[in-house]
């Protein structure tokens, strides 16, 4: 009886209605019965460049993750399981590779125009693909830190760590972005505070 009395008074303290009810993920964290993961948002220009001695220019968000096999077996984990979402106006964009950001290479240029043909409501779309001016050469330094870094693509029992790197229009701030995670062990979603 008492036992009872003891589980009634926290079930109240705490707020929960009935011992089944799902408890919300804190921020910064998410979690199921195969990885835990914790990441922190990294929004601040001068905040990235201490992080990885680098500034990458206006737009990048680095996430620092660490996640959590909670499993017997290896999941493999990588850079291409997360998303990262603006709140404010549902943009997303996938984790970058190193490459994407200081490799060399050529750039494409794509361009759309709407046309209408006067009818109400109906209008035709034709997207160009054309060459772009050839970017820099490789930035090697900054290559070589971004991917030194950078979450390791690996299968793992053990906990791994690392960063990802992300680019978003606008000026963002953590509480307005949400990563998402969707790989072998699952989908996870985790707000940052």
């Amino acid at each position: 009886m008492k036992y009872l009395t003891l589980l009634g008074i926290l079930s109240a303290s705490l707020g929960l209605s009935s011992l089944g009810e799902d408890i919300k993920s804190l921020p910064n964290q998410a979690g199921n019965g195969n990885i835990d993961l914790a990441g922190t948002a990294i929004v601040d220009g001068k905040e990235i460049q201490q992080v990885l001695g680098a500034s990458l220019g206006p737009g990048y968000v680095v996430v620092r993750i660490k996640a959590s096999p909670r499993t017997a077996e290896a999941i493999r984990i990588g850079s291409d399981d997360f998303t990262l979402i603006s709140r404010k106006d549902g943009e997303r964009s996938a984790a970058l590779d190193p490459e994407q950001i200081a490799g060399g290479g050529d750039s494409l240029i794509l361009t759309s125009r709407t046309h209408y043909d006067g009818s109400p409501g109906v209008s035709n779309t034709t997207v160009s693909v054309s060459p772009g001016k050839s970017r820099k050469a490789p930035d090697t330094a900054l290559l070589g830190m971004l991917k030194g870094r950078m979450l390791p693509d690996k299968e793992t029992k053990e906990p791994v760590e690392g960063l990802l790197y992300f680019l978003m229009e606008g000026k963002n701030k953590p509480k307005d972005l949400g990563l998402l995670y969707n790989g072998p062990a699952g989908r996870l979603a985790m707000d940052f505070k």
